[in-house]
């Protein structure tokens, strides 16, 4: 078997996938400027549906890389926050709830991978039987994760699709709202707990390097 170099990681199946969300975030923004709701829902909704699409191929083809755990997740949080940031400019009332979910997702987000990976797991989304019940029951079933990422860019979603309907579609698409509300609040509540939860994981970490270090030495760093 032919060895890889970095290039043939760029070309494998799910990164190729990875390339084509961006590409479809791109198609998402640029409606969403020029006012074309159409064309923002559908690119931005077939965006999120891949977003299934490139872990499957991964672990089916045996293609699963740290470049493509990282293209996935920077591609989902910018995705994010590019639509909450427009929400927030259509929705000016709502501006600081929306800049909350902004800084909630991304920081529970980075958080939750760094103390992953420092202490030791392969990603983020390995739990072990420490875990918090709430990430185990998130992370541990992927139709569990992926229903709760997807309900809740539907949410958002359809709150800036709501802004551009009248009448009998706008009552259809608001009814979908109310469905989506309870699934967005529970994952933001994830999120919370993810950052709590990653935070008392580095600082477990920190507090068991202190211990483990002569009492003079700990003292003077905690001192800092």
């Amino acid at each position: 078997m032919a060895r890889l170099n970095y290039m043939d990681v760029f070309w494998f199946v799910p990164n190729l996938i990875g390339y084509s969300r961006v590409a479809l975030t791109g198609v998402a923004v640029y409606s969403m400027y020029n006012e074309h709701p159409a064309l923002m829902f559908f690119s931005y909704a077939l965006s999120e549906l891949l977003d299934a699409a490139d872990g499957h191929y991964a672990r089916k083809l045996g293609q699963c890389s740290k470049f493509g755990e990282v293209l996935d997740m920077v591609t989902d949080r910018c995705t994010t926050t590019v639509l909450l940031t427009y929400l927030a400019q259509i929705y000016p009332s709502f501006a600081l709830i929306f800049c909350f979910l902004i800084s909630l997702d991304i920081s529970s987000h980075y958080m939750q991978m760094y103390s992953q990976l420092i202490t030791g797991k392969t990603n983020h989304k390995e739990m072990d039987a420490n875990a918090h019940w709430i990430l185990k029951a998130y992370y541990t079933d992927r139709r569990v994760l992926f229903a709760f990422c997807f309900g809740n860019e539907a949410f958002f979603l359809l709150i800036y699709l709501n802004h551009y309907l009248s009448s009998f579609s706008f009552y259809l698409s608001f009814l979908f709202t109310l469905v989506a509300f309870p699934i967005c609040v529970i994952k933001n509540v994830i999120n919370v707990v993810q950052l709590y939860e990653s935070a008392k994981d580095l600082a477990k970490l920190d507090a068991a390097n202190l211990n483990s270090q002569p009492a003079s030495i700990a003292a003077t760093k905690t001192k800092k």
